[in-house]
């Protein structure tokens, strides 16, 4: 009697690793220093040269005061209210920072728990892989065990000694199919648990980037509105802050007139 070559049927030759894992997101970018604020406006003592019952709003002895004209009252009224805005909005670009400071070493302990995360998908791993070695002896067995019968077949043998062969062959048969339905539950659970790992680690991966990604974004604001404070408190110096102004102006208009 003739036996079938068996046939592996629905179980895989191989397990092929999925665990795609996505690139940990890249560091914050570091913060830029924040503008310097304008000096307090004190008036410094008037060089001899200067006219008399005049200062500067920088406080210092006014470098520009002899090439450009005494402020006017109106020009000084607005000097001050212009040094108002820019000490406003420095302040409030300062509260800004420390939040931003204060998420950016969050993130980095994130970054660092993320990384640790990794440890179950390299043991999801390392299950996928020796399962795979043993796939493939499995199908080196089926293969051997498919060749013998062929030629056993093919040998036309009869009598006590073939049928002594033959029922060798159902045995195994019998311990291959037992075999087959052990590497089935095993597989499908190392599928489900490599899964479940990889899909945990991307998902944590995914918030941690959006979250870098907004962090980074933030802070190149705060950068350019830091780098254009400099610069309205720069034009501020040079238009306002260098120049001389009277003394009785100010009294003026801190008087409301």
């Amino acid at each position: 009697m003739k036996l079938k070559t068996y046939l592996l049927g629905g179980l895989c030759m191989a397990l092929a690793w999925q665990a795609q894992a996505q690139t940990a997101p890249t560091k914050p970018a570091a913060p830029r220093p924040a503008a310097a604020k304008p000096a307090p406006a004190k008036p410094a003592a008037a060089p001899a040269a200067e006219a008399t019952g005049t200062a500067t709003l920088g406080g210092g002895g006014g470098s520009g005061s002899k090439a450009a004209p005494i402020l006017t009252r109106e020009e000084l009224r607005t000097c001050l209210k212009q040094e108002e805005m820019v000490r406003t909005r420095l302040e409030e670009l300062r509260s800004r920072r420390g939040p931003l400071d204060t998420e950016k070493a969050e993130i980095a302990v994130e970054q660092d728990v993320v990384r640790a995360a990794r440890a179950p998908l390299d043991e999801a791993k390392k299950k996928a892989d020796d399962l795979s070695v043993r796939l493939r002896d499995y199908a080196a067995r089926v293969e051997s065990w498919n060749t013998r019968v062929a030629e056993f077949n093919a040998s036309g043998r009869t009598g006590a000694a073939a049928e002594r062969r033959n029922s060798e062959f159902k045995r195994e048969r019998e311990e291959i199919e037992v075999q087959k339905k052990s590497l089935d539950v095993e597989r499908d659970a190392v599928l489900g648990e490599s899964q479940a790992a990889v899909t945990a680690y991307n998902t944590r991966v995914a918030a941690l980037d959006t979250r870098v990604s907004d962090w980074n974004q933030r802070n190149a604001q705060w950068n350019e509105a830091s780098k254009a404070l400099e610069t309205e408190r720069q034009d501020w110096v040079d238009q306002c802050g260098n120049r001389r102004y009277r003394e009785d102006d100010e009294k003026a208009i801190r008087a409301g007139r």
